[in-house]
């Protein structure tokens, strides 16, 4: 395709030598098409990159970072031990303001309690997602019910509904990390980089929150590149 594309402007350029009006203006109008069926071909890779674009350092050491964790596992326990199901997305480096505002914002601390009052079947708020943001204090509640990009159904094996798809959806998007609770099998997956977990006990959901949460630079710059030799792959 770059060939092609470097032999059409070759011929652009020699028409404009030559003089070769007619040639020129239908290059012309050529490329001013082209770049707008570029922007439609590859307007999900452009989405992606701009949400690439709006990065959000994360802080979180030692205690705020456990902190952050036992909420998060208690409010998963009270879920499944209910049968109700969520979705918790954890942003890391990758902004995902444009997520927060599909759903209702806010602004509280991460609690147990509020997780599994967030998705109760009869609060207003229990669809879609909940987007938390670490900080110095262990984090935030920032969204829910929030809308997600869903992964292609070849993604995702036909076992599992919406809201794991969604789960693989953002995080081929971005480098966030998300918690799904299964409401049917009361089961708990952690998904991250559009792969998911097996089913994960509390105890072990802890200590995978607590090793993907302990990410220093030079590892987040690696797994950056990673991410973006895999979208071009797709690509």
């Amino acid at each position: 395709m770059l060939l092609g594309l470097l032999v059409l402007v070759v011929i652009y350029e020699l028409a404009g030598f030559f003089g070769l009006l007619t040639l020129e203006w239908l290059f012309d109008q050529f490329f001013s098409v082209f770049v707008v069926i570029l922007v439609i071909l590859f307007q999900n890779e452009i989405r992606r990159g701009l949400m690439r674009v709006a990065r959000n350092p994360m802080q979180l050491r030692g205690g705020a970072r456990t902190k952050l964790v036992d909420a998060l596992v208690a409010g998963c326990k009270l879920l499944v031990e209910r049968g109700w199901g969520g979705l918790l997305v954890i942003e890391r480096t990758t902004g995902l303001r444009q997520i927060c505002q599909t759903g209702v914002e806010m602004d509280a601390p991460v609690d147990g309690d509020l997780i599994a009052a967030l998705f109760c079947p009869a609060a207003p708020m229990h669809d879609g997602a909940v987007v938390i943001r670490p900080d110095a204090r262990g984090g935030r509640i920032v969204a829910a019910r929030a809308l997600l990009p869903l992964a292609q159904a070849r993604a995702i094996s036909g076992t599992f509904g919406t809201r794991h798809r969604a789960a693989v959806g953002v995080t081929e998007e971005s480098d966030a990390l998300v918690v799904v609770v299964s409401e049917e099998r009361r089961d708990i997956h952690l998904v991250s980089e559009g792969r998911m977990s097996a089913a994960l006990a509390p105890r072990q959901l802890r200590q995978r929150l607590l090793q993907e949460l302990t990410v220093e630079e030079g590892e987040a710059a690696a797994g950056w590149f990673a991410r973006l030799g895999r979208l071009w792959d797709r690509s």
